[in-house]
């Protein structure tokens, strides 16, 4: 049996914690999205999804990635001991 897109997102959250997922579910799986937003999934979208929307999305992730990215080099920064 293969993997469903929640253990997907679990393997790839136990990896790769800061990665931003975003999940694309059917009509009948709004409760495996909220259950993969409970999970630290980024968003989901329902299929068929706009592509316009996908992209925002994606946009919207990359955003909230820099940010993080920046907080964690400003703590690094801050956690160095002067010389």
């Amino acid at each position: 049996a293969g993997m469903d897109g929640i253990d997907v997102l679990k393997a790839i959250k136990s990896r790769y914690p800061l990665v931003e997922v975003i999940m694309l579910t059917g009509h009948a799986n709004v409760e495996v999205a909220i259950q993969g937003m409970e999970l630290g999934a980024f968003d989901y979208l329902m299929k068929p999804m706009d592509i316009d929307e996908l992209l925002y999305k994606i946009q919207d992730a990359h955003q909230k990635k820099t940010i993080q990215e920046a907080k964690i080099k400003n703590m690094k920064g801050l956690s160095r001991p002067e010389k």
